[in-house]
């Protein structure tokens, strides 16, 4: 197939044009019959044109070489020699590409269409990081030759634009050596940076201008804007680049890609799914490819059913259970997006994951701070471009840095080997094998803290009932202060508390919205004014995964926890305890009224659960317990109740000695006791604890049920913090 050496911009042929096209129409018949017109100039260069549509390229070298031989300066059979030379066929030579155009450009100089060609020869020749060389100009200049000649020429734009995006990155990193990059600057390093990326962007303008339809410039100015960390002008070019290309998988792409990164989850989503629909099998592939990032169980797992350890992959690392999304799955697609537009190598024919740093953005995404930096280490005769990688630390894991070499400073990364022992390839796939990905979920509205508690209670049918409180400080939410009386108070909340399988598969589910926040659902608590709500979970006894999460979409804010939780079986004989539930308020049930929005509704009581131990000493503290097995007799159950309220003494050893020495005393506890008798076996009751003459600071509740009549005893704990009105 004959492969254009250029895009077909504007052209400036020797002939004129209209003897051009009346020629290329007898091509054809002047090829087959070869007549005795064979020995004129024209007629041979005529019959080379006819030969390279044929795909005879022997034949085409032939005729054009006898056009030259009865005309030396004919410099289109010179361009017709380079595109036999280009083509994709055993005669394919880009240096003899590059002979013909130079013959050519001697003869005509000027010449757009020559110059193009030639453009287009060094692309392809060279590495893409020869656009911008201290040492080598030969592309920038051509280009400048060529805008010289045809000033909206779509390719010498692009050129010039190339060249002006590795400035803007080398620039960067000087910047950033020297204390930052700030992109508002336009003095100094960062303003040179800055400069260069206002070229960029410029000739990239022109370049679309011209040919709005050519990928690779579409692609160049989504580097720059990822490059910049400008999401709003990468958002921009991805919405171009579909509007002048809706059919191109890479133009959803990096919509998806746009999306992800302005926090538009559903729409990042939409994206990705109809880029994967629109992509080759070979390309798709390569987004669903998932062995590398498994760890050695997964990885047996998936030779075994890639289906099952696929879907069990995905499942686990879903970050938020409340979000029909999974934002790990879309942070892959976003970081295969953003591999394959900043290290994809085109001269090699090699997408952006497959390189060595395109795979560790794969694998840990962008690093947290990142340098580049020439090597001068004349010891080990290394002269080329060096470039760290630097990932912090992340949960309970250790940061670690990555080392790159560029040995030849062509653009060509990878980690560098040594015959010598461990070396930085060594320890990268050290890394892999300790460390195949990790993600961090960081929500656009930032993860924030808030409040919970998990206490089991007896449920029906063997089943253990979870009753899991939340706390939400308003202040996260609306960073103003609240005035809880204000009718008009109004946000949004979702909440939700899911049981998970150490599959990660969900057991049990609980979801509630609030569309309107009232004052009622906040309060004013030791530990700040929270916005609350009480869910209840039901599921067999046994060990879970307890996720509960909570998100105001007005705000983005989203808070997530994960933590083992063992659910007990209250189902054995004889006496047993609930967990014991701390409250802001208990009432009794009423029949036929609903309970309220945000409270727990247990056996004879509406409860509003609090999500933490923390009071105020001026406030009462509500305590909901329930006790199952009460011996009855004469059908009565007889049974006491204690709370004991007792301070945390978090002295030493040798302080607590050395006070009973002086004869101080430990600090006192207090209690309240009281009798109770009923009818059923299985009771919920609740104290009312008065800590207005206590001290602010740690305390340990321990309540204590003994039943009477069998003469047994059962007792729950809780930890709070009793805090200043």
């Amino acid at each position: 197939m004959v492969q254009p050496l250029n895009k077909g911009y504007a052209k400036v042929p020797s002939l004129p044009i209209s003897t051009m096209r009346n020629l290329v129409l007898i091509a054809f018949c002047l090829y087959a019959s070869a007549t005795a017109a064979q020995g004129d100039q024209v007629s041979a260069y005529v019959a080379g044109v006819a030969a390279l549509e044929a795909e005879d390229y022997t034949e085409a070298v032939r005729w054009f070489e006898e056009a030259l031989d009865e005309n030396a300066g004919f410099a289109d059979a010179h361009y017709g020699l380079a595109k036999v030379y280009a083509a994709e066929s055993p005669m394919h030579d880009e240096r003899k590409v590059s002979r013909e155009l130079e013959r050519a450009l001697r003869i005509h100089p000027d010449n757009a269409q020559y110059l193009e060609a030639q453009l287009a020869a060094l692309r392809r020749r060279m590495p893409e990081a020869s656009a911008f060389s201290v040492t080598d100009t030969r592309r920038p200049t051509l280009a400048g030759r060529l805008l010289a000649v045809d000033s909206t020429n779509a390719l010498a734009h692009e050129e010039l634009a190339l060249s002006a995006f590795l400035e803007f990155d080398w620039r960067r990193q000087m910047a950033r050596r020297q204390g930052g990059w700030n992109p508002d600057e336009t003095h100094g390093t960062s303003g040179g940076a800055n400069r260069a990326r206002l070229q960029a962007e410029e000739h990239l303008i022109e370049a679309l201008k011209r040919n709005p339809a050519r990928v690779e410039t579409h692609r160049l100015r989504l580097r720059v804007a990822t490059l910049a960390e400008d999401d709003a002008a990468l958002s921009r070019a991805a919405e171009a680049f579909a509007t002048a290309l809706p059919d191109e998988p890479g133009a959803q792409l990096y919509q998806g890609l746009a999306a992800y990164r302005k926090g538009e989850i559903e729409a990042a989503e939409n994206y990705f799914v109809r880029a994967l629909e629109a992509m080759p099998s070979g390309e798709r592939a390569g987004f669903e490819r998932i062995a590398h990032l498994l760890s050695e169980e997964e990885e047996a797992l998936l030779k075994v059913d890639s289906s099952a350890a696929t879907e069990q992959f995905w499942r686990t690392r879903d970050p938020r259970l409340l979000s029909p999304q999974n934002e790990r799955r879309l942070e892959h697609y976003a970081r295969l997006a953003l591999a394959d537009l900043l290290y994809a190598d085109t001269r090699n024919n090699a997408r952006g994951w497959a390189t060595p740093r395109g795979d560790v953005v794969v694998r840990y995404g962008a690093p947290d701070e990142s340098g580049r930096w020439l090597s001068a280490d004349f010891s080990a005769r290394r002269f080329g471009t060096l470039e760290l990688w630097v990932y912090a630390e992340h949960d309970d894991e250790d940061g670690f840095s990555l080392l790159f070499e560029d040995p030849f400073r062509n653009g060509d990364f990878d980690f560098m080997s040594s015959a010598a022992g461990e070396d930085d390839a060594t320890r990268a796939r050290s890394l892999f094998h300790r460390i195949p990905e990790r993600f961090a979920y960081r929500p656009p509205g930032g993860l924030v803290e808030f409040y919970h508690l998990a206490v089991p209670f007896k449920g029906a049918a063997g089943q253990t009932t979870l009753v899991v409180p939340i706390g939400v400080p308003i202040s996260i939410l609306s960073n103003v202060s609240v005035d809880l009386s204000d009718p008009e108070l109004t946000f949004a909340l979702k909440s939700g508390v899911f049981l998970l399988a150490p599959n990660g598969v969900p057991q049990a589910e609980v979801r509630h919205e609030t569309e309107r926040l009232r004052p009622s659902s906040a309060v004013d608590t030791g530990a700040g004014v929270l916005w609350t709500d009480g869910l209840a979970i039901n599921a067999s006894p046994g060990t879970y995964t307890l996720a509960v999460e909570f998100e105001q979409s007005e705000t983005g804010t989203v808070g997530v926890v994960r933590e083992e939780v063992v659910l007990p079986s209250f189902a054995s004989a004889g006496l047993s305890i609930s967990g014991l539930l701390p409250a802001f308020l208990v009432e009794e049930a009423k029949p036929g009224v609903a309970v309220h929005n945000g409270w727990i509704h247990r056996g004879d009581f509406f409860i509003n659960p609090a999500p933490t131990g923390h009071f105020a000493t001026d406030e009462p503290i509500y305590l909901y317990v329930e006790a199952y097995g009460l011996a009855l007799e004469n059908g009565r159950t007889n049974y006491e109740i204690e709370a004991v309220l007792r301070p945390v003494d978090d002295a030493g050893v040798i302080t607590r000695t050395l006070g009973r020495l002086l004869g101080r005393r430990p600090p006192a506890a207090v209690s309240v006791q009281f009798a109770i008798s009923g009818t059923a076996s299985d009771e919920g009751q609740y104290v009312i604890f008065d800590a207005s003459g206590q001290e602010p600071g740690a305390y340990e509740l321990t309540l204590r049920v003994h039943d009477q009549n069998a003469g047994a005893t059962v007792e729950t704990s809780l930890a709070l913090q009793l805090d200043s009105p």
